[in-house]
Parts: structure tokens; C-alpha cells; sequence
């Protein structure tokens, strides 16, 4: 077909069909601009692709380029928005459809026989419940990054708390432990705080209180061995508990009362240095827990409560002014070598009234004891 049809201005339909002709379609038809009613260029051999001028035919009602030997796309044809048949059949068209509303209804015969031809989806489409899908994935994987970089923030702020705590608890435990300290010693003994501050490790704790705990400690200048209450903290009642066992057991002489050999402090720790006695306590003896807890013969356990009543008559009528010890339980009397017993823990004891007031002192020590 000669490019010089489209010099047919006036032209409106045009209708070659079935005469076998081939070649290139001229994309001069594109602009006739009378060309309104139909154009026929069906069973022909038409090759090459629909012309991109074909776009400009806006006012044509019917297209039938069937049964030739076409290819390429549509796209050209998207833009014919007055098109009322079209037929592309039994060519070799490929790609999608154009997304208008007419080829949207297009009957399938009008379409068929091109292989290449998208009616649907074309292979490697995305449809909308896939792209919906991939949408969720990647919500999905922006919350999993954010969550991701939340955790990540907060494990570090985590580790960063803990290595400041512990931090901030090996300052305390060098400050517990730091001089200056004042030391008071009442037997003749080379007891240094350095010796002692080694053996306050959990490995070495012989006992609880309320108002510390007890450790043994081994000193290795003197080749002795002694125990060492540790006060737990610096509050009014700890406070309290240890200027009253300074200032009532060094004047206490006595075989069943725990011998205080001295005491030191700084400003955040207060420690007591008494006699070890290996044997525990009687609360371990009775209820398990101590070395000696086989040991349980009344004659053993007359033994340790005529010493217990001695210590206590002696604090009460022999030392003036007579002294109530207030917390007198198991767990404070301790057993020496022969399971001799020993009053320990003054922390709650009081001086007894001279008698200008004959009022009783308030409750102290722990239930279940009088």
C-alpha cells in the first residue's frame, strides 16, 4: 500500500480487505483526518508493528487489522477513545492490552490468535493480591527493622546500665573498704583491715543477722583466726546496733559471753572482730547446718543452757549497771570447741534501769523469743 493514500484528506472509510496485500502498513492512514467510519485492512500480509500515527485517527468507529502478519504492542490504539469495534485477531501482536475501558470489554474473538497477546496477565505481572502481599512484606520488614533496632538500642542501653552498676558497685566495694579507718583494739593482736577486707567474700559467711552478716576471717600476720561482723549499711538502727555493742562487750568478762577483740570503721563500713568459735551456732546444732549438728545429747544440751542462764545471770547481777541483752534466741548463742555456749549479738542490748523508772523497756529482738 503507497504512503501517498494518506493525501486522501477527505477520505472516511477505507476498506482493503482480503486483496493480499503485504509490506508495511503506511502510517500516513494515522493522519487522514476524515477517516471516521471504519478501516479495513483485514486478510492481508501486513507486517511490522501498528504504526504510531494510528493515534491520531480519534474519530474512528471500526478497526479490523485481522488475520496479517502485525506485531508489537497496542499502545498506539489507546488513545482511539471513539473506537466501537476492533479487531486484531490471528497476527502476532505481544505485550498488554491497553488499560482503557473498551479494551477492558473487548470480546475474547476480537483478540485471539496472537500468542504474545497479554488478555490477563502477562508472565512476570504482579497482580494487586501480590502487590498487596509484597506491600505487607515490606510493612512487615520495616517493622522487624525497627523492632530489630529498638532491641538493639535498648540490649545496649541494658549492657551499658549493668557495666555502670557494676562499676558503680566495685567503686562502693573500694570505698567500703578504703581508708582512713579508726581501729580499736582490746586484745593484743595484729589484726590489719587489708587481712580482713580479703576474707569478706560470700565463700567465708558463717552467719546472718539483722543488722550484717558473719564472716571468718584468717589473718595471716598473726596466724589466727577470728570472726568479723560486717554491718550491712549505714542507717540509724545499724548505727545504733554497733556503738552499743562497742560500748557494752568491752566491759563484759565473762566465759559465756562472746569476747569482742576490737572494731574498726570509716566512713561507710563498721566492722566487729570477735573470737571464732568453730562449733556454729546452737540454732545450726538444733535444726541443722553447723559441723556439729550430730551432736545432740541432753547432757550437751543441759551444758549449753545452764551456760546461757550463767551468761545471763551474770549480765543481769554481776555487772553494774546490769545489762539486758533483748534478742537471746538460738541463732545468738554461739558453741565453742566443747560446745560451750557463748551470748553473741548485742546489737538490741540496753543498760537496765536504776529504778527511777520501773516502766518496761519496749518490745526488741525477734518473734518467737522472749
Amino acid at each position: 500500500m503507497p504512503p501517498e493514500i494518506g493525501s486522501c484528506s477527505r477520505l472516511q472509510l477505507l476498506d482493503v480487505g482480503g486483496n493480499s496485500l503485504s509490506g508495511h502498513i503506511p502510517g500516513s492512514i494515522g493522519k487522514i483526518p476524515g477517516l471516521e467510519i471504519a478501516l479495513n485492512l483485514s486478510c492481508n500480509s501486513f507486517s511490522g508493528s501498528m504504526p504510531s500515527e494510528f493515534a491520531g485517527l480519534v474519530r474512528l468507529g471500526v478497526l479490523d487489522v485481522s488475520h496479517n502478519q502485525l506485531s508489537g504492542d497496542l499502545q498506539a490504539l489507546s488513545a482511539l477513545q471513539n473506537l466501537v469495534a476492533l479487531n486484531v485477531s490471528f497476527n502476532s501482536f505481544s505485550g498488554r492490552l491497553p488499560e482503557t475501558a473498551f479494551f477492558a470489554k473487548l470480546p475474547t474473538g476480537d483478540v485471539e490468535g496472537n500468542q504474545a497477546l497479554c488478555l490477563s496477565r502477562c508472565s512476570g505481572d504482579v497482580g494487586d493480591s501480590e502487590l498487596e502481599a509484597r506491600r505487607a512484606a515490606r510493612v512487615a520488614m520495616a517493622v522487624l527493622l525497627t523492632a530489630l533496632v529498638v532491641l538493639l538500642v535498648a540490649a545496649v542501653l541494658v549492657l551499658f546500665g549493668w557495666r555502670r552498676r557494676g562499676e558503680r558497685a566495685s567503686e562502693d566495694k573500694d570505698a567500703e573498704m578504703s581508708p582512713p579507718w579508726d581501729v580499736t583494739l582490746y586484745q593484743k593482736l595484729d589484726i590489719g583491715v587489708a587481712d580482713v577486707a580479703r576474707s569478706l567474700t560470700p565463700a567465708n559467711v558463717i552467719g546472718h543477722g539483722w543488722s550484717g552478716a558473719v564472716y571468718r576471717a584468717n589473718i595471716p600476720s598473726s596466724g589466727v583466726t577470728v570472726a568479723v561482723k560486717k554491718f550491712q549499711s549505714c542507717d540509724e538502727a545499724s548505727v545504733e546496733a554497733f556503738a552499743c555493742e562497742i560500748s557494752v562487750l568491752p566491759r563484759v568478762r565473762h566465759r559465756n559471753i562472746v569476747r569482742l577483740l576490737g572494731w574498726a570503721s570509716n566512713r561507710r563500713t563498721r566492722l566487729l572482730f570477735y573470737d571464732y568459735l568453730p562449733n556454729g551456732t546452737l540454732g545450726g546444732l538444733l535444726h541443722g547446718g553447723a559441723t556439729g549438728a550430730a551432736v545432740v545429747e541432753w547432757e550437751v544440751r543441759l551444758a549449753i543452757a545452764v551456760g546461757v542462764a550463767e551468761g545471763l545471770a551474770y549480765l543481769h547481777h554481776d555487772c553494774v549497771p546490769g545489762i539486758i541483752h533483748r534478742d537471746v534466741k538460738a541463732d545468738n548463742i554461739l558453741l565453742g570447741d566443747r560446745y560451750e555456749a557463748c551470748l553473741a549479738d548485742f546489737g538490741l542490748a540496753r543498760v537496765a534501769d536504776d529504778g527511777a523508772n520501773s516502766s518496761p523497756p519496749p518490745f526488741a529482738g525477734s518473734y518467737g523469743y522472749t
